[in-house]
């Protein structure tokens, strides 16, 4: 594989999180972007408080001007890391509680990071891409797995 084959599309490395997560499944981006709150009915209790605030796209954890609080991602800008998936301490203590902690869209993260680390950033990011996407070409998000546009055909 050569360099430019497994580097990402200019702005798709955004979409993926330093933890593992594909941003582009993301039921708040996806909702926000698809103008469809039904991305976020099925979210677990923990994220009540936000389903019916004004939806709004998140830039994603990479964005330098990300402000929220995140050890993880602190961590390995700290190592110089573009994920965790390439640390010598993986998965650590943190991404283990982060990736069992009872979340369950956070369960995939140490997998996901393991096989970013096996196929590169742009391989991955395609499987995810593919993942995410019906075949009729609407999106998908960690709660809403069946597509709105085929469903009941």
């Amino acid at each position: 594989m050569t360099g430019d084959e497994s580097r990402p599309a200019s702005g798709k490395q955004n979409l993926i999180a330093f933890c593992g997560l594909y941003c582009g499944a993301c039921s708040f981006r996806v909702a926000a972007q698809d103008d469809d709150r039904k991305h976020l009915r099925d979210m677990p209790a923990k994220y009540d408080a936000y389903k019916n605030a004004p939806m709004d796209v998140c830039p994603g954890c990479r964005q330098e001007s990300r402000r929220s609080q995140c050890a993880i991602r602190d961590c390995a800008r700290e190592r110089g890391l573009t994920h965790c998936g390439l640390c010598r301490d993986f998965p650590c203590p943190r991404l283990r509680r982060f990736n069992d902690d009872g979340v369950p869209h956070h369960a995939a993260s140490i997998s996901n990071l393991a096989r970013l680390s096996e196929t590169g950033e742009a391989a991955w990011l395609r499987e995810q891409e593919q993942c995410w996407t019906c075949a009729c070409g609407a999106r998908f998000s960690w709660y809403r797995r069946e597509c709105g546009r085929c469903a009941g055909k």
